[in-house]
């Protein structure tokens, strides 16, 4: 598997802009009210966050801990099972994307609401709206950083390679 790149995150990010700054104004106009933006998405991105990085934090240190060449083999901890790191490499893959896919499409609704942003219903809005930006940018750079964590230099690799992933 190939990792994540910059020209992917750009490319979601700039399809879900899109999408996030046409919705609110189809919806506007179906129902005549400005499209309801939720603050317990900020709360469910927040424990979202914390809990990716717990993982992060557990997997690295089970990792590092089974590559401690210095300890006695009898007190090494074993390594993760090869499903727990596929699914973990698998839960960093989809985090990136879907960080992405978030942080665009509301990126795409605060600039629909910018014209409107005297009207204290949108002003609450844009706030709500920037705040989730924020953790869905945060959840993207943890994604990218487990999937830094996950990834294992092959045998036939040459130097400055892209590695694979554990």
């Amino acid at each position: 598997m190939k990792p994540t790149t910059f020209k992917n995150i750009l490319s979601f990010i700039f399809l879900a802009t899109i999408v996030g700054y046409l919705i609110p104004n189809i919806y506007e106009n179906i129902t005549s009210t400005y499209i309801p933006v939720s603050s317990n998405t900020v709360i469910a991105l927040l424990l979202l966050n914390l809990t990716l990085l717990y993982w992060i934090v557990i997997f690295k240190n089970r990792l590092k801990d089974a590559r401690e060449k210095t300890q006695d083999i009898s007190k090494r901890k074993s390594p993760p099972h090869p499903l727990v790191a596929a699914r973990t490499v698998a839960l960093a893959f989809a985090g990136s994307r879907a960080a992405s896919l978030i942080l665009g499409f509301y990126l795409g609704a605060v600039l629909n609401f910018l014209p409107n942003l005297d009207l204290s219903p949108i002003r609450s809005r844009f706030s709500v709206s920037l705040a989730i930006i924020a953790l869905s940018a945060v959840l993207l750079g943890l994604s990218l950083w487990l999937e830094k964590i996950c990834r294992i230099k092959d045998s036939d690799d040459k130097p400055g390679d892209n590695a694979s992933f554990a």
